[in-house]
């Protein structure tokens, strides 16, 4: 209950924000700069370039560069590149009442591993208790305990890779396990997945594992 007060005072101020950011690029050219390190003259330059589709990169302030890959008002998203193996999406989340900022930060080296933060839309974070994912969430139900043993030594360390769905308040889950087992490794492991990808979603004030 607590917790839901918290997010409809937060929901409150994020709806009184929306008019004055009004739009993802808004939100994206207002992010702290600890956030991610462009300044504000290279955030008004990527769209610049993604609009006119003349430069597809721009230098960010670690010598390195930045892609805008997707930008959509309508579906409240934005992906970048934040290097050749990093991402950033941001996304508005949420529904009428209660709206809020959804930001995830993703590495792959080569197994890919995501973090993900909320925020209000004045960029102040926001504790939801986000699921902690384990290795039993992607098995099978009803496994021997030899291929649960397996299967968990398998996926440790878990890399999990998140992803938003476009214009909801979905989020996906994908087991990284593919990209850094071997090969013979995956094969015994893949019998024992139900599937590699989870959707969490929004609902009611909570995220939820959809089963």
């Amino acid at each position: 209950m607590y917790r839901q007060i918290i997010l409809l005072v937060f929901g409150v101020l994020s709806i009184l924000s929306v008019a004055a950011q009004g739009s993802v690029e808004k939100l994206f050219q207002s992010m702290p700069d600890d956030l991610l390190w462009l300044d504000q003259t290279q955030r008004r330059d990527l769209f610049a370039y993604f609009t006119d589709k003349k430069v597809d990169s721009i230098g960010n302030n670690l010598n390195g560069y930045c892609k805008l890959v997707d930008y959509n008002e309508t579906a409240k998203h934005l992906s970048i590149n934040t290097s050749q193996k990093g991402n950033m999406e941001l996304q508005i989340l949420g529904n009428e009442s209660v709206q809020f900022v959804g930001v995830i930060f993703t590495v792959c080296a080569p197994a890919c591993h995501s973090s993900i933060h909320f925020y209000s839309f004045d960029w102040k974070p926001i504790d939801m208790q986000f699921p902690v994912l384990a290795a039993s969430d992607f098995c099978k139900d009803g496994l021997s305990e030899d291929d649960r043993s397996a299967a968990n030594r398998l996926l440790t360390p878990l890399f999990v890779r998140y992803s938003f769905q476009g214009g909801t308040n979905d989020i996906i889950a994908s087991c990284s396990a593919e990209s850094f087992l071997a090969e013979t490794d995956f094969k015994q492991l893949k019998p024992l997945l139900k599937s590699d990808k989870i959707i969490i979603s929004y609902q009611d004030g909570l995220w939820k594992l959809q089963k």
